[in-house]
């Protein structure tokens, strides 16, 4: 009875001093925040069932296995693919079909985000959202909408959600601070209706001005080098996922992929790819599956970059006048109207704002392995997207390296040296904002969140830099064991689990180390086989 009665009390000491805790730490908006997240809001069709999800079951494969596998063999013997491509694309076609949006970008079976989800934007807009000193919270004002869709058809409806907190509140201005893809819903609205209503803008790890993920898959921009494969595999994020499921099959990949890096037969697989395969499979395939898949969604097309943007459209839909142009016609319209109207006018859009008065804030996360499938594989990233676009602009080294002595002096020499972060991989000045650009190497992508109050409610309040907040300079580190931002130093900066710029190995280093992972491999191949 006394140790059930220890633990209630200290259950009870946690809940009420963490809030005290946090609260001390924080520091609260002036202004009310609406608060744009990223894709992932669950869709439902008309009868409330969830009809979007990721996951392809293992039945599907097979079936879509089953159907085009004997048509891929026709096709190496007649050097004709056009059947597998359409029957690949149309089984895919079926398994995403509840999601799909039709030929013109609008919804098929009455899809979008649930009627709660509904109800909850229009109540929150009743809620005057303050802590006990009377400031707002990063998040309060989260505006709940279908990812999916054209931005331009969403702006109106997030215009009365803040014509709504102001009437609640009594303030006559708002900040927008979004997430991922949330930011290409910011940039729509900026456009449409400007900042008459927007005193600070924030762009968390935002994917809006170009997600290589996206711009590479959907205009076919495929490569496997196997460096790239090397580093993903031991990569954290990586680890992170496949650890956590099966610790010794996690091992025996990173040891199969060290020895066929060490025989030279990584290289040989991943060329042999790309000279016999691709040529023949990806190319042709890539429209039919983007179309199948995600290509019907004007919210993953705002991810492609404005300078591959007209490419990628005709190669996913053809030139304009072709039977799939037309097809899709609509839809393009929309695709067209954003690049014309956002995309390309990114630069006009935020400069104008800023020089309005209106501070921004962006905060860059990097140190992770980019998909190895990718062009840009050994570009700095956070897994989704690269430092080069998330920043608007800043120089990094490539992955596992430094940016060089020779460039590093030069922008010494040029009064720049404050913007070089101390791991030597990222210039920071070469940034559209350079003042108001943070860094935070350690997280990824999905790591919502970290730094909010301590990054974007002085920027927003008092129009703080990256200079002139205590405690968070430009250049931070993320621990994911204590979940804290700290600084970059000498003594932290390597987050990595790759090794950066290493030192050329003699021949009985190379040697020893090939050993090495023949003995682990058969260690681990036996341990494996003991586990199954």
């Amino acid at each position: 009875m006394k140790r059930l009665i220890a633990v209630l009390l200290t259950v009870v000491l946690l809940v009420f001093a963490l809030p005290l805790a946090i609260q001390a730490h924080a520091v609260g908006f002036d202004l009310p925040n609406v608060y744009f997240r990223g894709n992932g809001q669950d869709i439902y069709d008309e009868n409330g069932t969830v009809v979007y999800d990721f996951d392809v079951s293992g039945d599907q494969i097979k079936a879509v296995a089953k159907r085009v596998l004997p048509l891929l063999l026709k096709g190496f013997v007649t050097n004709d693919y056009s059947e597998y491509y359409k029957a690949f694309g149309e089984e895919m076609s079926q398994i995403y079909d509840r999601c799909q949006l039709d030929e013109n970008g609008n919804p098929k079976y009455g899809t979008g985000i649930s009627a709660a989800s509904k109800q909850e934007n229009l109540n929150r807009v009743h809620l005057d959202v303050k802590d006990r000193n009377g400031q707002y919270y990063d998040m309060g004002y989260c505006f709940l909408y279908d990812w999916r869709l054209d931005p331009f058809e969403v702006v109106d409806e997030i215009d009365a959600y803040i014509d709504g907190i102001l009437e609640t509140t009594g303030k006559e201005k708002v900040n927008l601070l979004c997430t991922c893809l949330g930011g290409d819903l910011v940039l729509a609205y900026l456009s449409k209706y400007g900042t008459e209503k927007v005193n600070g803008i924030g762009f968390q790890q935002t994917v809006a001005f170009g997600a290589e993920l996206v711009d590479e898959t959907f205009s076919g921009r495929i490569n496997l080098d196997p460096d790239a494969i090397e580093r993903f595999v031991n990569d954290e994020f990586l680890r992170r996922m496949m650890q956590d499921n099966n610790a010794t099959l996690y091992a025996f990949l990173q040891e199969t992929i060290a020895l066929a890096q060490e025989t030279g037969a990584l290289k040989g697989a991943t060329d042999l790819f790309m000279k016999t395969l691709y040529d023949r499979l990806y190319e042709g395939l890539a429209p039919e599956l983007v179309l199948a898949t995600y290509g019907t969604w004007p919210g993953y097309w705002s991810m492609v970059t404005a300078s591959h943007y007209a490419s990628t459209r005709d190669f996913i839909f053809g030139e304009a006048g072709s039977e799939k142009y037309e097809k899709y016609k609509g839809l393009i319209e929309k695709l067209d109207h954003y690049d014309d109207a956002v995309r390309q006018q990114i630069p006009t859009l935020l400069k104008t704002a800023k020089n309005e008065g209106h501070p921004i804030a962006i905060t860059v996360y990097y140190g992770d392995q980019m998909p190895p499938v990718l062009e840009s594989a050994d570009e700095q990233g956070d897994v989704w997207t690269t430092v080069r676009y998330a920043s608007l602009g800043a120089t990094t080294s490539k992955v596992g390296t430094t940016l060089s002595d020779e460039y590093l002096a030069q922008r010494k020499a040029a009064g720049y040296e404050a913007y070089l972060s101390p791991d030597r991989q990222i210039d920071a000045s070469t940034c559209m904002f350079p003042d108001s650009t943070w860094f935070i190497k350690g997280a990824i992508h999905n790591d919502i969140g970290i730094g909010n109050d301590r990054i974007y409610a002085p920027v927003f309040n008092r129009g703080a830099t990256v200079t002139t907040i205590d405690g968070f300079p430009q250049f931070l580190v993320f621990d994911r064991d204590t979940l804290t931002v700290s600084p970059m130093t000498e003594e932290n900066m390597h987050t990595e689990t790759y090794a950066v710029d290493p030192q050329p190995q003699s021949f009985g280093e190379k040697l020893r180390a090939f050993f090495d992972h023949v003995k682990a491999w058969f260690t681990l191949l036996f341990e494996l086989l003991q586990s199954l």
